[in-house]
């Protein structure tokens, strides 16, 4: 008689999950910003505003340098005593044009702004994981043989 003792073996059944990681990176365009109106008030005097308010700003003292001239033309006139103080003189050489007030602003190389916003960009990051998971551990069975008792 023999008897035998019946192993099965049940491998364990393990389950495995992942997820990927996740970047995402959105870059906005810089912007660019370029004033010119400096150099349009340089070209052209600016707006009508602008230009009335730089000519009105000059006025005095575009006044006070005309009666300087006059006082002293006139004061000229009143030493006739002297050969270079005739009328002749001190009106003959006042033939230019008296100045009139500069309606434009000053030109420099200034007049143009650049101004740049740099934007940084925006980096995000999900890391991914790892599941590792046993479904069924492994199994192993002994069935021992039957024995049958007759006595």
């Amino acid at each position: 008689m023999s008897y035998q003792i019946q192993i099965i073996r049940q491998p364990a059944i393990l389950g495995i999950e992942s997820k990927r990681a996740e970047l995402s990176i959105k870059q906005p365009r810089p912007e660019l910003e370029i004033n010119q109106h400096e150099a349009w008030r340089a070209y052209n005097g600016g707006t009508a505003l602008e230009m009335n308010q730089q000519i009105y700003s000059q006025l005095p003292a575009l006044f006070l340098e005309g009666l300087a001239k006059r006082v002293e033309q006139g004061n000229r006139m009143a030493q006739f005593h002297l050969p270079e103080n005739s009328i002749a003189e001190i009106y003959g050489q006042d033939w230019k044009r008296d100045p009139f007030v500069e309606f434009r602003a000053p030109a420099s190389y200034d007049n143009v702004s650049i101004h740049v916003e740099p934007h940084r960009p925006e980096i995000e990051y999900n890391p991914g994981y790892l599941n590792v998971y046993v479904k069924q551990y492994d199994a192993i069975r002994f069935i021992p043989p039957t024995i049958e008792l007759t006595m």
